[in-house]
């Protein structure tokens, strides 16, 4: 009864947020970058629970490949199922996202060896990317995840990849250096680990990624900042609301080998979260407020407008359908 509740109504605003609804993206101007032929930058997308291909990642595709030459991308093929599905579908689900994504970048990766391959995840596509990168497995909601291994960095596919980013990881763990830390919905998410932690071998496999990867938690976020109070869906829902143009920027940087941290932009900022909670973890290292310029072209057309719009349809009937059960990413 939840189920089809809350299907329904994410179901009523697929027309105005298609490419994040349960339903395929219809989107042509995002369409037409899905290539599979060979190309000088492929991104792969992990989408997040129960969203059409690519979900909520495609604004920060379409502001990526604005500013690269030569830009596309393919989406992991994977179940993207919820908790809704059954207590054991987010497990086998994941498991098979980073089955998936290590083979097919090694599919792309020896078909186009001069390509440069860039990853994004959000929710359960953020702990797809992870365990794609790092390995994965282990215990996460009331299941538990097959072993996966890590991806070696010194060998193709892992040394094609310039640049990985995610998005409300379910399975990260607090104070890791590729965090992004600071300001607005971030303060302090950094300190909280997701609804489950990494393994000590899983945080190792990912270590020789870190000076690529960036990871974005927003305090308050009940998936990726566990015990962050007072926990808001909301603070799930909005990174592309807020972060789509600076993490383009920190995508476009990475991939052209500049040092880029924490990357700030004029994002509009979310609402207030109080700094009260208990952290999981404290952080290990401290972050450095720097913007990078990038190219005019990247500061002008970014479609920022476009990401607010698509937050503020989804967003909304989300919490609603939300409210009819628990948080199932």
């Amino acid at each position: 009864m939840k189920l089809a509740a809350a299907l329904g109504v994410l179901n009523v605003a697929s027309a105005l947020a298609q490419c994040e609804a349960p339903v395929p993206c219809t989107d042509p101007t995002l369409l037409a970058l899905q290539i599979s032929d060979c190309q000088k930058h492929h991104i792969f997308v992990a989408r997040g629970s129960d969203s059409g291909y690519p979900g909520h990642l495609g604004v920060l595709i379409e502001a990526v490949c604005e500013s690269l030459e030569d830009c596309g991308y393919e989406n992991v093929v994977y179940p993207a199922n919820s908790s809704y599905a059954g207590v054991n579908a987010w497990c086998e689900s994941a498991a098979i996202g980073a089955k998936h994504a290590q083979e097919q970048m090694t599919s792309y990766a020896e078909k186009c060896p001069d390509s440069k391959l860039i990853v994004m995840g959000y929710s359960q596509g953020a702990s797809v990317v992870l365990d794609t990168l790092g390995g994965g497995g282990g215990p996460v909601f009331k299941c538990v995840q097959e072993n996966n291994p890590a991806l070696d960095r010194t060998k193709v596919p892992g040394s094609n990849i310039v640049a990985a980013i995610v998005f409300g990881a379910a399975v990260r763990t607090a104070g890791q250096s590729y965090t992004a830390k600071g300001r607005d919905a971030l303060k302090g998410g950094q300190d909280f680990n997701g609804t489950s932690p990494r393994s000590e071998e899983h945080l190792a496999g990912l270590n020789p990624y870190a000076d690529i990867l960036h990871d974005y938690c927003n305090f308050g976020d009940p998936i990726c900042a566990h015990g962050s109070e007072p926990m808001d869906v909301a603070q799930h829902l909005n990174y592309f609301k807020i972060y789509t143009e600076e993490a383009a920027k920190w995508v476009v940087g990475t991939v052209q080998g500049r040092k880029m941290t924490n990357v700030q932009s004029s994002a509009p900022k979310s609402s207030s979260v109080s700094s009260k909670g208990t952290p999981t973890a404290t952080s290990s290292s401290t972050a450095t407020s720097a913007s990078t310029p990038l190219s005019a072209a990247l500061s002008t057309s970014t479609p920022e407008s476009k990401a607010v719009k698509r937050w503020e349809v989804f967003s909304g009937v989300t919490a609603v359908a939300l409210g009819l059960g628990a948080f199932v990413f």
